[in-house]
């Protein structure tokens, strides 16, 4: 069954999640997206065309993640403090294949709010989200093999570990590899009740 895209993209969902929240992308957030893209932790995990290099760059990114809800193919939000509305990070879906009910989820986390359980909280209500409202069966992560603080919190939250898919982007105008990680409905079922 597939979800109601009429009442889905109706209006953007704000997630309240306590001392943080899923709210829109806004352009206000470009200085903090650009400094958290172009933070070398982030950035050496990244394609080339994931970082921008200067602010302009980064507000067309924004308005093209954002956009995703505007434009009808999937959502994309900002995490945020709840009290400041301080831009943090930012969690989505993207690849939303509605007829074979599967997404891939991709998450960044500024340096100052990492280690902190912010994104395991982020990562597992996104994750509840997509199997309720977007009728998800499968969700993918992808990352690469040395990225092991990504792989950890995809294991911590019920992903599994699927294999290694060669060469699958270009980072540094070199081929690489990928670790694919994917979570089912049905891995998920305990967190649906």
């Amino acid at each position: 069954m597939e979800p109601n895209l009429q009442k889905f993209y109706s209006k953007f969902p704000i997630i309240e999640l306590g001392d943080v929240k899923l709210r829109d992308l806004m352009l206000s957030d470009r200085q903090d997206y650009f400094d958290m893209m172009n933070d070398e932790e982030v950035a050496k995990f990244q394609s080339d065309e994931d970082v921008p290099s200067t602010l302009e760059e980064a507000e067309n990114e924004i308005k093209f993640w954002g956009g995703l809800f505007y434009r009808r193919q999937s959502i994309f939000w900002a995490i945020a403090d709840s009290k400041t509305d301080q831009f943090m990070g930012n969690i989505g879906f993207n690849s939303w294949n509605i007829t074979n009910r599967r997404a891939e989820i991709s998450y960044d986390l500024m340096k100052p709010y990492r280690r902190k359980g912010i994104m395991t909280k982020c990562l597992t209500n996104a994750l509840i989200f997509g199997f309720k409202a977007m009728n998800l069966y499968r969700i993918e992560g992808r990352t690469m093999p040395g990225n092991e603080p990504s792989q950890k919190i995809l294991e911590k939250v019920g992903f599994k570990k699927e294999g290694i898919q060669r060469g699958y982007r270009i980072i540094r105008a070199q081929p690489a590899d990928i670790v694919l990680y994917g979570i089912t409905r049905d891995d998920y079922s305990g967190f649906l009740a």
